[in-house]
């Protein structure tokens, strides 16, 4: 009989002592202090694009390390662009390095000789420190530094903004430009960070102050309370996208290009909206159920492990279940609730009463041995409860 896995290691606790959020606020500005940030933007940019040569020159020296990329280049750029200012060339070194750092760990090379990506910067955003802005004491202004002197801009928080910006404490921040049809508008994201109010796990832990999370492509989610999210629009939307995507493709004019990459942009935000509403909807349901823990399947890796059809893999690519993973993560412990990743082997085949292998047949799953009949994701969430209660309280994290 196949076990679920409750061995030393099988599970792992998101419980960091700080936690960090990114708060978006729109600026406003008069027009000379917007050309001159304009002017400061595009210097940025031949900077950023300047130093992409020194990280591409040999893949060995590992200049996209920021260490590195700032011994190797820092000199050369300011003689290429001394109006920069010493500090801004500091601070695209930085957005280079963490562009490239970014590039490695979505798509890592397969050998170390392999030549890197050259990757163009055509609107970045500026990296601001505690040099390169300082804030009013009321957050109602600031002032940033610019190749043409320092420019005042005004904040316009909502207040949703207002409290984050009040509870956390600030760290750096990068101003953005977002382009429209009406010209464009500036914004200011702001890191914050704040102390952690996550809970203390104990043995006295209950089975009922823990609850499991299922994720899957026919149902977004599934909650071991009772609670189960469909993804049938979503997946109707995608698959409409999927056949635009090869029409376009198969076009290949530049027209069809322009319009992939729009078709594109609206989907990942639709996604992303789609997830951050069920992401919020979970996170309340723990808070409204008293849960002290969330438990979540590790799923890294999944796409490495199956070997199907073309079919379904194009499916299982299109599945954004780390997405809403980090999502309820970073929810769940601003309201103080603690998140688990376990091992998810058969969770989804084990009956949650009485622990032996059942049958399931898409939505539905049968204990021939205790005769339950459930819901499979709602059975493979409680399976997922009482993992995560085991690793707890017997101390096997």
């Amino acid at each position: 009989m196949k076990e679920l896995n409750i061995s030393k290691g099988a599970g792992r606790l998101s419980a960091p002592s700080k936690l960090t959020t990114t708060v978006c606020i729109k600026l406003q500005m008069d027009e000379d202090a917007a050309q001159k940030l304009h002017k400061t933007r595009l210097l940025y940019r031949d900077a950023c694009n300047f130093l992409v040569k020194y990280v591409c020159r040999d893949s060995s020296e590992r200049n996209w390390q920021r260490y590195n990329l700032h011994h190797a280049a820092y000199y050369d750029l300011r003689l290429a662009l001394p109006v920069l200012g010493s500090q801004l060339a500091c601070n695209a070194i930085r957005s280079v390095s963490s562009a490239y750092k970014t590039e490695l760990t979505n798509h890592p090379r397969k050998n170390k000789e392999e030549s890197l990506k050259k990757i163009v910067f055509k609107n970045p955003s500026i990296h601001l420190d505690k040099n390169t802005i300082r804030y009013q004491s009321d957050m109602t202004e600031a002032t940033v530094f610019t190749v043409e002197g320092r420019v005042k801009v005004r904040l316009c928080p909502g207040d949703f903004q207002k409290r984050l910006l009040d509870s956390g404490k600030r760290k750096e921040s990068n101003l953005v430009y977002r382009k429209n049809k009406k010209g464009g508008f500036w914004f200011l994201h702001i890191s914050l960070e704040y102390d952690s109010t996550l809970s203390a796990l104990t043995a006295k832990l209950k089975k009922e102050e823990v609850i499991g999370v299922d994720v899957g492509e026919n149902n977004i989610a599934a909650v071991s309370s009772g609670k189960v999210w469909k993804a049938g629009e979503l997946k109707h939307k995608r698959d409409k996208y999927l056949g635009l995507r090869a029409r376009l493709q198969s076009n290949g004019s530049q027209s069809a290009r322009q319009h992939l990459r729009k078709a594109s942009g609206k989907e990942r935000r639709h996604v992303t909206h789609v997830n951050h509403v069920v992401s919020k909807s979970i996170v309340e349901e723990a808070a409204k159920q008293k849960a002290k823990v969330i438990v979540l399947e590790d799923l890294t890796h999944i796409r490495d492990r199956v070997r199907a059809g073309k079919r379904v893999r194009s499916r299982l690519h299109r599945w954004s279940f780390r997405e809403l993973q980090q999502l309820i993560e970073y929810k769940a412990q601003r309201r103080g609730i603690n998140v688990m990743y376990v091992d998810p082997r058969y969770t989804s085949q084990t009956c949650s009463a009485c622990s032996q292998l059942g049958k399931r047949s898409k939505h539905r799953f049968v204990c021939p041995h205790c005769g339950l009949r459930a819901h499979s994701d709602l059975n493979a969430s409680r399976n997922l409860q009482g993992l995560g209660y085991q690793l707890i309280v017997q101390g096997l994290l």
